[in-house]
């Protein structure tokens, strides 16, 4: 008489993905993707369906998910594997576990602050509330395979940032809660989907509201190795496959170190455009905040791109710490920030490159 041997305990903890079937098959990961509406989320997303996964994604009940960023999540997934929820209050646990189902078996979190965040609460509230209450969840479904947060390069508790405060205690506390959890600590990241929350968004706002007249503030010229959002959804995607991430920290950051003045510099050099750089002592740049930019003509910049955490940004070093894990440990070969900045700058050199006058001497003679 034959009997049934059961699974052993391993086997039924293991996620197995099957990648090859295409978005109308099931590749065995049914997500719950919190941040979807991100650069990040958007992509990774996109990963996910198009190998037949079923992806979940809540929504703020400000927003709507005919939102532009959610319309490009919906061709790469065929009919019935995703599906847009929107929930009054993701600090509630109860709404958490309403689009965290029986089924599910991984869950990403890849919400972020805002650029033009300003208030300690609101950083608080994305980084460190938000993260707890999907750990607490994701802590009582024993069902859950994978659990991926993201938080960022630089994080810690003794930074002049907010941002990178609140990443770092967010981070603690996810760990405490749920110790299998992979942690993705990216560097400053670009991505050509949405320039907005990007340093490249505020070069071409000065470029076309100054007349190409770039604005450095004094002495915050740190270092960073930029990498791009298409390599941290990889990274994430890479993560959710291979079981030995459980539990482990990875720091992404390209294979390159510049300064701010350099990635300015090289995007006119892209643009061919003379470059023209006006320094701003740090106090005057912190007395635009009290300026009444609803009065302003230029009212675009000074609403999102002087509050104070933005303006420190440039002074925060956002490089991978000397033997930590990082790209390499997740098979993924980074791209180089030189080989895809051009598709940062388009605008500007479709705006500009036309006129003689604001190029290059070089390229006149």
């Amino acid at each position: 008489m034959l009997v049934n041997a059961p699974k052993r305990y391993y086997q039924l903890q293991r996620l197995h993905v099957y990648e090859e079937g295409g978005r109308q098959s099931h590749s065995g990961v049914n997500a719950t993707l919190f941040g979807g509406s991100s650069s990040l989320g958007n992509q990774l997303g996109g990963m996910l369906t198009r190998i037949g996964s079923k992806v979940v994604y809540p929504y703020r009940k400000a927003a709507t998910k005919w939102n532009i960023n959610f319309r490009e999540t919906q061709p790469v997934a065929d009919l019935g594997y995703k599906a847009y929820i929107k929930l009054e209050d993701f600090t509630n646990e109860a709404d958490i576990q309403h689009v965290i189902r029986e089924d599910q078996n991984t869950v990403i979190n890849c919400i972020g602050s805002r650029v033009f965040y300003k208030t300690e609460a609101e950083f608080e509230e994305a980084n460190i509330k938000i993260p707890m209450a999907i750990a607490n969840v994701v802590k009582r479904n024993p069902q859950i395979k994978r659990f991926i947060h993201v938080s960022a390069a630089g994080a810690d508790p003794n930074s002049h940032s907010m941002r990178l405060r609140t990443k770092w205690i967010g981070e603690q506390e996810v760990k405490e809660i749920c110790p299998d959890v992979t942690i993705l600590r990216p560097t400053y990241f670009f991505n050509a989907f949405d320039l907005q929350p990007t340093i490249a968004a505020k070069w071409g706002v000065q470029m076309k509201m100054f007349n190409r007249m770039n604005f450095l503030v004094e002495g915050l010229n740190a270092n960073v190795q930029p990498t791009f959002s298409q390599d941290v959804a990889l990274a994430a995607y890479n993560a959710i496959k291979d079981e030995n991430t459980i539990g482990e920290i990875y720091e992404l950051g390209g294979p390159h170190t510049y300064t701010y003045e350099e990635i300015y510099e090289h995007f006119f050099h892209l643009t061919e455009i003379k470059p023209y750089t006006v320094t701003v002592p740090l106090e005057t740049a912190y007395a635009y905040v009290h300026y009444k930019w609803w009065q302003s003509a230029y009212k675009k910049f000074f609403n999102t791109w002087v509050y104070p955490e933005f303006i420190t940004a440039e002074a925060q070093n956002l490089v991978v710490s000397p033997g930590s894990k990082g790209y390499k440990d997740l098979g993924i070969k980074p791209v180089s920030f030189g080989h895809k900045a051009h598709e940062l700058v388009n605008e500007i050199k479709w705006l500009y490159n036309a006129h003689e006058v604001t190029k290059r001497d070089t390229v006149n003679s």
